[in-house]
C-alpha cells in the first residue's frame, strides 16, 4: 500500500514525497531534498514537497463544513448491557433534536427493522455477523460481537446513496456512537477553514495509543469516507489481516474504528491530530487529569460545562446523564 512505501520520521523523502506518522509532513530543505518532520526548520523555505498525503496546496474545492451524520446500534450484540439502552437515547436525542439530529443530514442503521418517531431506521444484514466476541478489560463493551462485519453493511449502505445523494451532498462524514453526546455547532466552527488535501482528511483524537481514531467520533472528509467504501472490501478480505495480525492477537480482532483508519491509511488518506476534540472516556488520556485508570468514568456535569472546546463527550449510556451533561453545556437548560 501507499502507506508503506511512505518515509519514516526524521529521514530522507526526496525520493517518496511523503511521511509515516501522524502531523508529520515532507518539507523541502534548503538545498531541494525533503525530510519528514513536523515543522520546516528554519532557513528552509516552509513548502511541502508535493505528494500523495501534502496537506498543502488543498484541494479548494473540498473545504466547507457541511455534515453527514449518523448513528448504528445492534440489538443483536451477543450480551446484555447498557448498550441495550441505544435506541432509547437515540429517540430521546431525536426529540430533542439534540446530537446527530442537528446535523445537515442524517441516518440511523440497525439490525433489526425500528422506528424512531417518524423515521424508519435503515436495517442491514450480513451472514458474518456473529463470529468473535471482543475480550473482556474491564472496560464498555467486552463480549459484544466485534462490530466491524456490522459496520461493513453500514459503510456498504451509506455507499449506496453515491453519487447523487446522502453523504455525497455533504463536505464531512461523522459517525456517533449512541451513547456520545454530540455537538454539530462546534464541531462545523472547527471545519469551517480546515484545509483538506486531494485525498481527503480524517480526525484523530484519542492520545497516547497506536490507533486514535475512536468510535465514539469518527469524521472524516468526503474524499476519505469515499476512500474508505471504494477499497472496503479489499481491505475486508485480503489487504488487511484484522483477524490475525499481532494487533488482533493482542486486542482481539479490530473494531470498526481500526479497522477503518488502518484502511484508509493504506490507502493514501491524510490525518490530522485533534486531541482536545472528544472528552472521550473510553480513552484513557481523555479522562480529566487523576482518573485515567477509571475503565467506565463517565463525563459528569462539571467536566461538560468546563470542557467548551469538547465537540463530543462519551459514553453517557443513559437519558439521565445524557440530559444532565447537555444541560450543563447548555446553561442548564431542562430535559423533560
Amino acid at each position: 500500500g501507499l502507506h508503506d512505501e511512505c518515509s519514516e520520521r526524521g529521514t530522507g523523502c526526496t525520493e517518496s514525497h511523503c511521511c509515516k506518522g501522524t502531523n508529520i509532513y515532507c518539507w523541502q530543505t534548503n538545498v531541494g531534498t525533503g525530510m519528514c518532520q513536523k515543522w520546516s526548520s528554519k532557513g528552509w523555505p516552509g513548502k511541502e514537497l508535493e505528494g500523495p498525503n501534502t496537506l498543502v496546496p488543498v484541494d479548494p474545492i473540498q473545504m466547507g463544513n457541511s455534515l453527514f451524520c449518523f448513528s448504528a446500534y445492534r440489538v443483536n450484540k451477543g450480551t446484555s448491557d447498557a448498550d441495550d439502552n441505544a435506541y432509547n437515547l437515540l429517540l430521546a436525542q431525536k426529540k430533542y433534536g439534540a446530537g446527530i439530529f442537528g446535523c445537515d443530514m442524517w441516518r440511523v442503521y440497525s439490525d433489526v427493522d425500528a422506528n424512531l418517531d417518524d423515521y424508519n431506521v435503515i436495517k442491514v444484514s450480513g451472514n458474518d455477523f456473529f463470529q468473535s466476541r471482543r475480550p473482556e478489560t474491564g472496560g464498555w463493551g467486552g463480549n459484544q460481537w466485534v462490530n466491524t462485519p456490522f459496520f461493513r453493511q453500514v459503510w456498504k449502505k451509506i455507499y449506496e446513496e453515491y453519487p447523487q445523494g446522502g453523504f455525497s451532498t455533504k463536505q464531512w462524514v461523522v459517525k456517533t456512537d449512541p451513547d456520545t453526546l454530540f455537538l454539530p455547532a462546534r464541531l462545523t466552527a472547527r471545519l469551517q477553514s480546515q484545509p483538506v488535501p486531494k485525498t481527503g482528511l480524517y480526525l484523530e483524537h484519542c492520545k497516547g495509543v497506536s490507533f486514535g481514531f475512536f468510535g465514539s467520533l469518527e469524521v472524516m472528509s468526503k474524499t476519505a469516507a469515499l476512500i474508505l467504501f471504494q477499497n472496503l472490501d479489499n481491505c475486508y478480505t485480503k489487504e488487511l489481516n484484522w483477524k490475525g495480525d499481532e494487533i488482533a492477537q493482542k486486542f482481539g480482532w479490530y473494531g470498526e474504528d481500526v479497522f477503518a483508519q488502518r484502511c484508509m491509511d493504506r490507502h493514501g488518506v491524510k490525518k490530522i491530530w485533534q486531541f482536545d476534540l472528544v472528552t472521550d472516556g473510553t480513552c484513557p488520556k481523555g479522562r480529566p487529569w487523576g482518573k485515567e485508570k477509571e475503565k467506565k468514568w463517565i463525563p459528569d456535569p462539571v467536566t461538560c460545562s468546563e470542557r467548551d472546546t469538547s465537540v463530543a463527550f462519551k459514553p453517557l449510556k443513559f437519558s439521565d446523564k445524557y440530559f444532565a451533561c447537555l444541560s450543563a453545556i447548555n446553561g442548564g437548560r431542562t430535559y423533560v
